[in-house]
């Protein structure tokens, strides 16, 4: 995984950690808001979740990912820093999982912007350039390593 800078890391720190200390159910609520909006940024995302099949497994599928999302972002980043190998193993779990549920690996990107869109709606407040930069070096570097395992 791409080295990340001490001031990259605790710029993402911060700002997950005040998302999340903002709202009681933060884990669900975050994953739920961030699932909607890849939906809604990338409709073919539906298929990996089970919509294809019929809309009540979609559904079921779509809240199981969505309580899960949010704790592994943040799991990966408290593990942020120098110990690059079990965070690098992590991801290669979360990538071979990501692999046999058949996400697209360019789906990534439109994950990104779901990840940005709901953190500034539990901020209340727009990123600044210096927090998107920060943001999207840390998804670029933990997303490629999903990729990876993917293109495998």
């Amino acid at each position: 995984m791409k080295e990340l800078g001490y001031s990259t890391i605790s710029i993402v720190l911060e700002t997950w950690d005040t998302a999340k200390f903002s709202a009681k159910n933060f884990e669900e609520e975050f994953g739920r808001l961030a699932v909607k909006r890849l939906f809604e940024l990338q409709p073919r995302a539906k298929q990996v979740f089970g919509y294809d099949k019929s809309e009540e497994e979609g559904k079921a599928h779509a809240d199981v990912h969505a309580r899960a999302f949010a704790g592994v972002f943040d799991s990966v980043f408290q593990m942020l820093g120098p110990d690059q190998e079990f965070i690098e193993e992590m991801l290669a779990q979360i990538g071979k999982r990501h692999k046999k549920m058949g996400v697209n690996p360019s789906f990534f990107p439109y994950m990104g912007q779901a990840l940005m869109y709901s953190l500034e709606k539990y901020l209340l407040r727009k990123l600044s350039d210096r927090e998107t930069e920060a943001w999207e070096e840390v998804f670029d570097a933990i997303s490629g390593e999903i990729v990876r395992q993917i293109l495998l």
